[in-house]
């Protein structure tokens, strides 16, 4: 293989798994050179109970290795012991007894050595310095996820009970503090991706933590994807949700080349619920020039709000998702939808077939309701969903029953698109 050419090698190894370069680049010193591009890979995983951030920094300071790197997936979600325990038992309870003896105490064993782990590594801010001297370092870097509801170990039996909110713990000033080093590490990084799929939106009230933001978040400028799931509810009062709103807003107008947004609200304390939004409040006169993909779930709102939102963005608009499944329990019909508090659904589909004239698709699921029930232009459905944020089709979830009255988004979609009567006052009536 030495007489190949150094171009057909690099095919080889990037055909290969990690065990095949490794085992490949002890057979020659042409080879091992050529491999040592292939040693890592462009995915760098960091879970809080190990000493990740201490390997990506060893990574970024090596001057063959750094160059590995594109994007980072930091896990720092937690499980709550006694409502997993408890949530476990609900459901396995047809298991039979030695059967999930073991079972559980498999999976008791996996926590405590997270868990003992998680103890004795500390958490992420502590090495602050560290992720910013290896982000700064990492010359291909061009995506950050933040994860706080995704288990990252093959362990079924925790994977599971993961998929329950009730079940995620969060140490909420503890996670002001790791995101504020996430935020500060990112600085001066020209970002293609951000995502933090719980982001406590009290983040954006509290003085000390909106300052960092605000400073280190300039570098937002060069994203074209942004993903941002906000959790509202350490939030007290009218006015600490206004004054988040405020500075979220100011957060997401520094991403100006955006090509993707995704705004969705998960409220903990209270899973059912949707999160009053103003975009008037939230953007003001802000538009995204280059916006074609664009994700709202879990949000009461103005129609006319939203209507002018949109359409401000009816020349590059090609794709919208309303809705999604919020905080619900794999059993459950999908939580995330929208509410309006004035305005009806049909005057809103109604205006978007002639603002969005871009649009190619569109996609709603969750409960989607206006808040004025005893008129007659009350209406209310429930979506499932029919594709992921990927537009890929899905398969039709176990939990559509008749008694939910779930119906398809595809009658609503096919309105704004192409026209023809309106299918609300039929389908709000038929059972799927």
């Amino acid at each position: 293989m030495d007489s190949l050419p150094v171009e057909l090698l690099r095919l080889v190894f990037s055909h290969c798994d990690p065990q095949s370069v490794r085992s490949l680049r002890t057979l020659t010193r042409i080879l091992a050179d050529v491999g040592y591009d292939y040693l890592l890979s462009p995915q760098f995983t960091a879970v809080s109970w190990r000493n990740d951030i201490d390997r990506l920094h060893s990574i970024a300071l090596h001057d063959r290795l750094r160059g590995s790197i594109t994007s980072i997936c930091i896990f720092l979600g937690e499980l709550s012991y006694y409502d997993a325990r408890s949530t476990s038992w609900f459901q396995h309870f047809v298991t039979p007894p030695e059967q999930l003896s073991e079972i559980m105490g498999t999976a008791m064993h996996e926590f405590d050595r997270i868990e003992r782990g998680r103890k004795a590594v500390g958490p992420l801010h502590l090495r602050a310095d560290d992720l910013r001297e290896a982000c700064s370092a990492l010359p291909n870097l061009k995506d950050l996820e933040v994860t706080f509801t995704q288990f990252p170990l093959k362990n079924e039996f925790l994977r599971e009970v993961f998929d329950y909110p009730s079940c995620r713990k969060l140490d909420r000033p503890q996670t002001y503090n790791n995101l504020d080093a996430i935020i500060q590490a990112l600085h001066g990084v020209p970002l293609s991706t951000f995502k933090v799929d719980r982001l406590p939106l009290e983040v954006f009230r509290l003085p000390s933590h909106r300052s960092q933001w605000f400073t280190h978040a300039q570098s937002f400028n060069s994203l074209s994807v942004l993903d941002l799931t906000l959790d509202p509810s350490g939030l007290q009062g009218p006015g600490s949700s206004f004054r988040a709103m405020i500075g979220l807003g100011r957060i997401l107008q520094l991403a100006t080349g955006l090509s993707y947004l995704k705004l969705a609200f998960h409220p903990y304390s209270n899973q059912s619920s949707k999160f009053a939004v103003s975009f008037r409040e939230l953007f003001w006169n802000f538009a995204y020039p280059h916006l074609t993909d664009l994700v709202l779930e879990g949000i009461s709102c103005e129609e006319e709000d939203l209507k002018e939102f949109l359409a401000r963005h009816g020349a590059t608009l090609e794709r919208l998702r309303l809705g999604g499944r919020g905080l619900a329990k794999p059993f459950e019909v999908s939580l995330g939808g929208i509410c309006l508090f004035e305005g009806t659904f049909r005057s809103l589909f109604t205006g978007l077939r002639t603002k969005l004239p871009k649009l190619e698709k569109m996609h709603l699921e969750g409960i989607f309701e206006c808040e004025h029930h005893d008129l007659p232009s009350h209406e209310a459905y429930n979506f499932y969903p029919l594709t992921n944020e990927r537009w890929e089709p899905v398969p039709r979830p176990k939990w559509v029953r008749s008694s939910r009255k779930t119906i398809s988004c595809l009658p609503f979609e096919r309105y704004v698109l192409c026209g023809g009567p309106y299918p609300g006052n039929a389908l709000s009536q038929q059972h799927y």
